[in-house]
């Protein structure tokens, strides 16, 4: 059973409300392990400075460059307590509508679970959310950092997410493309919407599975029977030369 990772209050408009935050992600990708390929030991990585030199751990030190080759180091009681809030709480300061929030903004995924005493005052936050289509956005700090983060509901339970900072997404303008003028004609941007409709479904997450994952696996047991692994590339698909007639390939495709 998951276990709470923290454990505070939610406070909007002076009401505390006591919760835990549980992660609501857990990664299945594949891990390696790095070996030593002519014998097949396992290969550890050691701390050494500048001329080879094997250094203890606990030399090691966080350092800040102010200027080339200057820092300024900082000890971990110093960095807990740039972070460290004045109470242990996920502090709303805005409630904005839902539709407003860029999902590249959207960034790690938490459940929220009321505490001893908290109940009311959690449905209470969930209702008003459901109600109103909003989010709440404020800051909580995780791991001695301070996080900007959103408070969302979704089937009766409150979610947190963890959010990126607007100067840490790339502004699309300054993207190295020149800017889409050409507008498609109107047949072609018809069809584009038939097939977009004919391949419309309801979003169910247990349909996408890793397939990645599956066949590094397979891969794995094939390779561990001792079968030969085919290493030929992949080609790249090429555009299509002919817009239209591959509009209609796809659209009588789906309807077959």
């Amino acid at each position: 059973m998951p276990r709470s990772i923290w454990n505070g209050a939610l406070s909007f408009a002076g009401i505390d409300v006591p919760v835990k935050v549980f992660g609501a992600a857990d990664p299945q990708g594949v891990q390696f392990r790095e070996l030593h390929e002519p014998d097949g030991a396992e290969i550890a990585h050691e701390l050494v400075d500048a001329d080879g030199r094997k250094v203890d751990r606990k030399q090691v030190v966080k350092g800040f460059e102010v200027r080339s080759g200057e820092y300024v180091v900082l000890d971990d009681d110093e960095l807990k307590a740039a972070g460290a809030p004045k109470r242990k709480t996920v502090d709303i300061e805005h409630f904005v509508p839902r539709e407003q929030i860029d999902p590249d903004a959207y960034d790690r995924p938490y459940y929220l679970a009321p505490q001893k005493g908290g109940d009311e005052g959690y449905a209470l936050l969930a209702a008003a959310l459901r109600k109103t289509g909003r989010v709440g956005v404020g800051r909580v700090v995780l791991r001695s950092r301070e996080q900007l983060v959103a408070v969302v509901e979704a089937d009766q339970m409150l979610r947190l997410h963890t959010m990126r900072f607007a100067d840490e997404l790339v502004d699309p303008d300054k993207l190295d493309h020149p800017p889409l003028r050409r507008k498609p004609d109107a047949r072609v941007r018809k069809m584009a919407a038939q097939l977009v409709d004919g391949l419309t479904a309801k979003f169910q997450p247990g349909r996408y599975r890793d397939t990645y994952r599956d066949r590094v696996l397979d891969l794995v047991k094939r390779k561990a029977k001792g079968e030969e692994i085919d290493t030929e590339p992949a080609q790249p698909p090429e555009p299509s030369d002919d817009l239209m007639a591959a509009l209609e390939a796809s659209l009588k495709g789906s309807k077959g």
